[in-house]
C-alpha cells in the first residue's frame, strides 16, 4: 500500500507541476497582452495558484481512477488497442469533468469576477483549445510512459538504476520465493506452445494484486517460474512473504472452474524460500537489470524442486522459521536435516500449511 500511495503522490505532484508549467508557459506567450489589462487582474491576485492546485489535484486523482479501472481483470483481458482507446477516452472526459467543476466553483465561490470571465471568453478560440488538448495530451502520454517504464523494472528499481544505487555491488538482507507451476512439462506437451503460454499468462494476471497487496517485487519471469523478493522487515511484516503465496493458492482455486473450462487444467503452483545476504549489482550493457547473487537464491531454487519429491506446496529453511516471531495460523513441519544437492552443510527445511 506505501508502495501505491508513493505512485499516487508522483501523479499528483506531476500533474501539479505540468500544469504550472503550462501556465508559466501562457503567460509569457501572451505576456504583452496580459500588461493591457485582459487578464492582468486575474494574475495579480494569485487565485490561478488555486486553480492548478486543485486541477492538478483533482486530475491526478483521475488519472488515478482510471489506471486502477483498466487494472482490473475484465480490462486486463482485452487487447492493447481497446485499453488504449478505453483509457483516451476517460482521460479525455475527465478533463471535461475538472474543467467544468474548476469553473463552477470558481464562479460559486465568487474567486472570479463575472466580469472578468466575460474578458477571459474574449481569448477562447480553436487554438487555444487544441494547444491545451495536445499538452494535456503529450503530458499523459509521458506520465503513462514513465509509469510503464517503472512497472516494467518492477517498483521503485528505476529510482535505482537512474541513482546508480547498484552500479558497485552491495549487500543486502533479502527474502526469495521461487513460485513455480506443478507438471509444467506435461502440461505444455497437452495444451501446446501457444495455450500454455496464454495458461501461464493468465495466472500471472492472478498474481498481479497479490504481489502488489503484500509488497513484493519481482526479480525475474523465467518460463513459468516467478521469482519474488522482500526486504526482510517488509516480508517478515505480519508475515507478508507467506501469506502473498496462500493467497495466490486461494485466488486459483476459487478460479479453477474458469481455467478448468478453458484450458482442461487447474493450475497448481509450488514453491520455496529462503532468506539471508545477498550481493545486488548492476549488470548488463544492451539490457540493463539488478541482478542478484548468492546462496539464498540458490537455496531457495532448490527448494522449490523439492515440492514434489515431499508432495508440498510451501518448503522454506531454517533460517525463515528463525525470522518468525508468531506463526500466525501457520502450520510447519521438519521435513529434512540433509545436505541439498551440491552443498555439503546440512539444512534444516520445513513445509508449511495454513
Amino acid at each position: 500500500m506505501r508502495t501505491k500511495l508513493r505512485e499516487w503522490l508522483f501523479i499528483i505532484v506531476s500533474f501539479i507541476i505540468a500544469l504550472y508549467m503550462y501556465a508559466i508557459f501562457s503567460y509569457f506567450g501572451v505576456e504583452d497582452f496580459i500588461q493591457e489589462g485582459v487578464l492582468k487582474e486575474y494574475f495579480d491576485s494569485n487565485v490561478w495558484h488555486l486553480e492548478v492546485i486543485f486541477s492538478g489535484i483533482l486530475l491526478g486523482i483521475l488519472f488515478i481512477l482510471v489506471n486502477q479501472l483498466t487494472e482490473k481483470q475484465i480490462f486486463r483481458r482485452k487487447s492493447f488497442g481497446f485499453n488504449i482507446l478505453l483509457k483516451s477516452a476517460l482521460y479525455l472526459i475527465g478533463l471535461i469533468i475538472v474543467c467544468l467543476l474548476i469553473f463552477k466553483s470558481f464562479l460559486f465561490f465568487g474567486l472570479v469576477p463575472q466580469e472578468l470571465v466575460e474578458k477571459f471568453k474574449s481569448l477562447l478560440s480553436v487554438k487555444f483549445f487544441l494547444s491545451g488538448l495536445i499538452y494535456y495530451a503529450s503530458f499523459i502520454l509521458l506520465l503513462n510512459f514513465i509509469l510503464y517504464i517503472n512497472n516494467k523494472f518492477g517498483p521503485g528499481l528505476l529510482i535505482d538504476l537512474l541513482t546508480g544505487k547498484y552500479y558497485h555491488p552491495r549487500n543486502e538482507e533479502l527474502i526469495f520465493l521461487f513460485v513455480d507451476l506443478k507438471s509444467s512439462t506435461a502440461l505444455a506437451e497437452k495444451l501446446g506452445h501457444i495455450k500454455y503460454s496464454k495458461f501461464i499468462k493468465e495466472c500471472v494476471h492472478e498474481l498481479t494484486p497479490v504481489i502488489q497487496k503484500f509488497n513484493a517485487r519481482v526479480y525475474q519471469y523465467a518460463g513459468d517460474e516467478v521469482i519474488l523478493f522482500w526486504s526482510k522487515k517488509e516480508g517478515f511484516r505480519e508475515l507478508n512473504c507467506l501469506k502473498a503465496f496462500f493467497e495466490f493458492s486461494d485466488i486459483l482455486k476459487r478460479q479453477k472452474e474458469y481455467f478448468k473450462s478453458k484450458y482442461g487444467e487447474v493450475p497448481i503452483f509450488k514453491a520455496g524460500m529462503d532468506v539471508g545476504i545477498v550481493t545486488a549489482t548492476e549488470i548488463g550493457d544492451i539490457k540493463r537489470e539488478i541482478a542478484y547473487h548468492g546462496d539464498v537464491l540458490n537455496t531457495a531454487a532448490r527448494l522449490e524442486k523439492k515440492c514434489n519429491e515431499f508432495n508440498e506446496k510451501l518448503i522454506i529453511t531454517q533460517n525463515v522459521i528463525d525470522q518468525i516471531q508468531s506463526t500466525n495460523g501457520y502450520n510447519f513441519k521438519l521435513l529434512s536435516d540433509l545436505p541439498l544437492r551440491g552443498k555439503t552443510e546440512n539444512i534444516k527445511f520445513y513445509s508449511v500449511r495454513s
